[in-house]
């Protein structure tokens, strides 16, 4: 299964990018990012209810980037679209908001990018329906780093695990090896797929 990031586009792109993902059969992928975060602005709550309103709630995944108070702030108007995964950041991964995540008709995804690095038991900060990989660091272009490939195989042992970050259309088999039933892509998918480089 394939997710395209709305992100990745233009925002007066993204409602009719989240259509044509979804009229295709791929799963819709949302950045909320909170202000210093990232590079530039994530999707706005607004682009959110927007897309929402054309595309059916189980085929959108939003991930929350920011701080515990940002997720407490941006949570209530997330959950009110009823996504299908909301990937929250590790170190506000808490039972109370992934509960109120699945009391929403959600599953509850913990974000990891340098929390685990794969070897021993991971120790969850609670217990996730799924984990979210990060193969490059938030926000930076490039590829996806082959490193943290190992890190999504230690977590198919346990979990679900959806990709992210830096993936091309020649890394996408790599990340399936390696155990994720899903890819998030965007900017660098796009890119190799245009004959530019990420």
């Amino acid at each position: 299964m394939v997710a395209g990031s709305v992100y990745a586009v233009a925002p007066r792109q993204r409602v009719a990018t989240a259509r044509a993902l979804a009229a295709a059969g791929l799963d819709v992928h949302f950045d909320l990012v909170a202000d210093g975060e990232g590079p530039r602005p994530g999707v706005s709550l607004d682009e959110l209810r927007d897309i929402a309103a054309v595309v059916e709630p189980d085929r959108l995944g939003v991930r929350v980037i920011g701080t515990a108070e940002f997720v407490d702030a941006v949570l209530p108007a997330v959950l009110s679209v009823r996504p299908a995964k909301v990937f929250l950041p590790w170190h506000a991964f808490t039972e109370d908001r992934a509960e109120a995540v699945r009391g929403s008709g959600g599953a509850a995804w913990v974000a990891l990018w340098n929390e685990w690095d794969g070897i021993g038991a991971p120790e969850w900060p609670a217990r996730p329906d799924g984990a979210l990989v990060v193969l490059i660091e938030p926000g930076a272009p490039g590829l996806c780093l082959l490193g943290r490939l190992g890190v999504t195989t230690a977590c198919a042992a346990e979990l679900p695990v959806i990709v992210d970050g830096g993936i091309t259309e020649e890394l996408a088999p790599l990340c399936i090896t390696a155990g994720a039933q899903s890819l998030v892509v965007g900017h660098a998918l796009l890119a190799s797929m245009n004959g530019d480089r990420p």
